[in-house]
């Protein structure tokens, strides 16, 4: 069956190549859909957002959910995706079969609403990136690197490939969205309101893409709220909710006949779009409509309603999908202002490597690498936030060094110690909880969509994450730690100096696992209250009591020992009167603290021993950690 060739922005005809279907043509099917959310407030009855929906999205066609605000579309479209599963009722099925989730998920893409890149790259580099994630490892980078350009190319994208990712238009962000996901060609796409905050121009542009994607033989499912005229041509088919059940479903063209079945006349001035979503607001009418198409279980189409149920007999799954090498038109961008989007991007040649499975293709190792080489990149790339933490870190190591000054070695002084210990662990302690709790929840947003469209494991992330974050935080501790040790006059000790640093960097490590696990479960609001608010419980037990230290019970004890800021400010005592220390100098006729023997004894950790503290700390940083990891599990499921 010969498909249609589409021209845009003026090209030639004769530049065109021909265009080739996906490994696997889909059709979607869904029957008697309900969604039902839990309230926030407890013993209230759950929110039923879907009413047992019907419907059917072919392959080879574009589709638009439309639907007044409130009305569920982006709900279906994450439930159809298997972007959200909890809640849900009913069946979905592939070409007619029982829709097995797993593989489901390898074989489609979900691109949300709001375009999450990746920041501090460039067009070409986060290209690269999907390139080595999604393709096999034993393709060569040159093949990568070929696929990439001519992707690129196809889209329009090649004059903006040097391009920082953050300074991309709109229009341009949006299409290197759908050009991530179309390196391994996956034959479904899911899109939440792809033309939003775009202009007119550029919504045609990313239309005109959608439209010729779904003209090769995918299925293309987006949600649009209210398309021009210009913007409905687009679409083959439509499928229209209203107060959580299906009011339309069928060809663009079919609607006015279907509302002139339902005694509705549409104006001839008025946009079909408009006038439905219009019609919508009165609940009589939109019965009549849900009860004309049975709620989707009939679809209108240009020869007539069509019986959805009906099942196919194609084959849902392919043993083996070819990667595609996509043969870009060398005429593809003009020379216009805007670079010209042909039928360039066929899918087309298939290379001779292959796929021998979908989703994620590189190893667990590989995954690793391609991530850590990723993330250290934007973190050096982001001068801002390294010359913030490096005058944050100069700034108060020399305020605090100039408080302590000289001071270390004062035997009159003993609660100035105690200070000093207690203000170098708060410093890291809240230095390092509130970076993660400001920064990730964006991280987070983009793990969901690379996750969920199988760019990798949650492992290799995580581990990734952990490990990049290490040189940069080690190397400002140790500004930090080395400017407040030595304006403070303590020992010229290579041993208590090491002891003294690793305190530090362990304790803000702890603070930034702290920081993680409230940021992978909380938006940037909440975790900015909740940060202070979980950390103060570990302030107050880590200066609790040290007047009166023997005096407080075991329980108390083992209850203290639970704050990681506790286990620090210990840890550095040790490190400060330990290690066989000589006696403080002392100006006074008695100085009862001049031995530290007896600092240590009236803080009744004399017979503790240094590693003590540190592997305390060292578990609750692992535990802070797991739980973070727990979190983002939990995240990536709902």
């Amino acid at each position: 069956m010969p498909i249609k060739k589409m021209m845009l922005c003026g090209a030639k005809e004769e530049d065109g190549v021909p265009l080739q279907q996906p490994s696997a043509n889909l059709d979607l099917q869904f029957h008697d859909i309900s969604l039902s959310i839990r309230p926030w407030k407890f013993r209230q009855p759950k929110k039923t957002i879907l009413h047992g929906i019907n419907g059917r999205f072919k392959a080879g066609e574009l589709t638009a959910i439309m639907g007044p605000s409130g009305a569920g579309k982006s709900s279906l479209l994450n439930v159809i995706s298997g972007f959200r599963s909890r809640g849900v009722t009913g069946t979905l099925l592939v070409n007619g079969h029982p829709r097995n989730e797993r593989i489901f998920q390898k074989m489609s893409c979900f691109i949300a609403q709001e375009d999450a890149l990746q920041p501090m790259l460039t067009v070409t580099e986060t290209m690269m990136v999907a390139a080595s994630l999604k393709l096999p490892s034993h393709v060569t980078p040159q093949e990568k690197q070929t696929t990439v350009s001519e992707i690129l190319a196809s889209l329009g994208l090649t004059k903006a490939k040097d391009t920082q990712t953050t300074k991309l238009s709109g229009g341009q962000q949006k299409r290197l969205s759908i050009a991530l996901e179309l390196i391994n060609n996956p034959p479904v796409f899911f899109l939440d309101e792809p033309t939003s905050g775009l202009d007119n121009v550029a919504a045609k542009q990313c239309l005109s893409v959608l439209k010729m994607l779904a003209s090769q033989g995918r299925t293309i499912v987006c949600t649009i709220h209210q398309p021009s005229a210009l913007l409905l041509s687009f679409f083959d088919s439509m499928y229209v909710v209203a107060q959580g059940i299906c009011i339309y479903q069928g060809s663009t063209r079919a609607l006015i006949p279907f509302l002139k079945s339902v005694g509705i006349h549409c104006p001839t001035h008025y946009n079909p779009s408009d006038y439905i979503l219009e019609m919508s607001e009165d609940k009589s009418i939109v019965q009549a409509m849900s009860e004309n198409i049975m709620n989707g279980h009939h679809s209108w189409t240009n020869n007539g309603i069509e019986e959805v149920s009906e099942m196919s007999t194609k084959d849902i799954l392919l043993p083996e999908v070819e990667v595609p090498s996509i043969q870009a038109d060398a005429n593809s961008e003009s020379g216009s202002s805007e670079p010209c989007i042909t039928d360039g991007l066929s899918m087309l040649g298939y290379r001779k490597f292959q796929r021998k499975r979908f989703g994620v293709a590189s190893s667990g190792w590989m995954q690793f690498c391609i991530l850590l080489k990723r993330m250290i990149l934007q973190i050096f790339r982001n001068r801002i936030a390294l010359r913030l933490q490096l005058i944050h870190h100069v700034f108060c190591g020399f305020f605090i060094g100039c408080i302590f000054f000289n001071q270390a070695n004062d035997g009159s002084k003993m609660f100035n110690h105690m200070k000093f210990c207690i203000g170098v662990v708060l410093f890291h302690g809240y230095t390092w909880i509130m970076v993660p709790v400001l920064c990730f929840p964006y991280e987070v947003k983009l793990l969901r969509r690379e996750h969920f469209n199988k760019w990798y494991s949650l492992v290799p992330y995580y581990s990734a994450m952990t490990v990049s974050k290490i040189p940069t935080q080690v190397f400002f501790s140790m500004i930090f730690i080395t400017m407040v040790y030595f304006m403070s006059g303590l020992p010229m000790d290579l041993t208590r100096f090491a002891s003294f640093a690793i305190v530090g960097i362990l304790v803000s490590i702890a603070s930034e696992g702290l920081g993680l696990a409230i940021a992978s479960a909380a938006d940037v609001t909440t975790g900015s209250v909740a940060a202070p608010a979980i950390i103060a419980p570990f302030l107050g037990l880590a200066v609790y009591g040290f007047d009166f230290a023997n005096q407080i019970s075991w329980l108390m004890n083992a209850i203290m020992k639970m704050s990681f800021l506790r286990c620090g400010v210990v840890a550095l005592v040790l490190v400060v009167f330990g290690f066989d220390r000589k006696h403080l100098n002392c100006d006074e006729i008695y100085c009862h603290y001049k031995d530290p023997q007896v600092i240590l004894r009236m803080l009744d950790i004399q017979n503790v021993s240094l590693l003590s503290p540190i592997i305390a700390l060292f578990g609750l940083l692992v535990l802070f950690r797991t739980i973070c990891f727990i979190g983002l599990r939990w995240r990536l499921a709902t």
